[in-house]
């Protein structure tokens, strides 16, 4: 299966959401875990990277894309082929509307978007969805709140969210804003990281297992 974190634009917690999610699937499934790094940044790979100091064992493994590929899926049959498989194949996707990028776009059976209340984030990822459906994108898009601060009243957040639910499945737990996500590495989970993600990403997994009529 095909797992994509994507957004519109940088800085809504989407790399870090998708290394505690690579993370999070470690310590849960006995499937294979391969992750993609697409994003320009490379933050994963980096950090992937660092970690082989670590004296933890290695999660998963972590590609990267160059940059002077046009199209890094121009073989078609390699798409099927990870859409197909058992293995868990996760992609952390550049922040940006790139059409290099748009058959993996239309073909992950999940694209998982970060977003936050900010009046920059809630356009971006307006403008991303009609992206996506200009591309005619077949995947199930699922809606993550990135950095909710509870105690803080989003006036924006009840028009935002009846939208978001137009285009896809918007997850009733949000990730909340929480200083130990910024120190997260590929190797583990803190009980504290753990905690922060837990109810969302056992929501995600119930989602992703009731869709593909699956058990990850």
């Amino acid at each position: 299966m095909i797992i994509t974190f994507a957004t519109q634009k940088g800085g809504t917690g989407k790399t870090t959401l998708a290394i505690a999610f690579a993370n999070y699937l470690a310590a849960t499934t006995e499937r294979t875990i391969n992750v993609f790094d697409f994003d320009y940044q490379k933050s994963f790979y980096q950090k992937w990277k660092e970690d082989e100091e670590s004296d933890l064992p290695k999660l998963y493994d972590v590609e990267t894309i160059g940059e002077e590929v046009e199209q890094p899926f121009s073989d078609f049959e390699t798409i099927l082929d990870l859409k197909d498989n058992d293995d868990i194949n996760l992609f952390d996707l550049a922040g940006t509307l790139d059409a290099k990028y748009s058959d993996l776009l239309i073909y992950s059976d999940f694209i998982i978007i970060p977003f936050e209340y900010s009046d920059v984030s809630a356009k971006s990822t307006l403008v991303f969805v009609n992206f996506l459906g200009m591309l005619e994108s077949q995947s199930e898009r699922i809606f993550i709140r990135s950095k909710y601060d509870k105690g803080y009243k989003y006036l924006n957040q009840e028009g935002m969210d009846a939208e978001i639910r137009k285009y896809g499945t918007l997850l009733k737990n949000p990730v909340f804003k929480r200083n130990c996500l910024q120190t997260i590495d590929t190797r583990k989970l803190t009980y504290e990281q753990r905690y922060a993600v837990r109810n969302p990403f056992d929501e995600l997994i119930t989602i992703i297992n009731e869709t593909l009529d699956t058990n990850i």
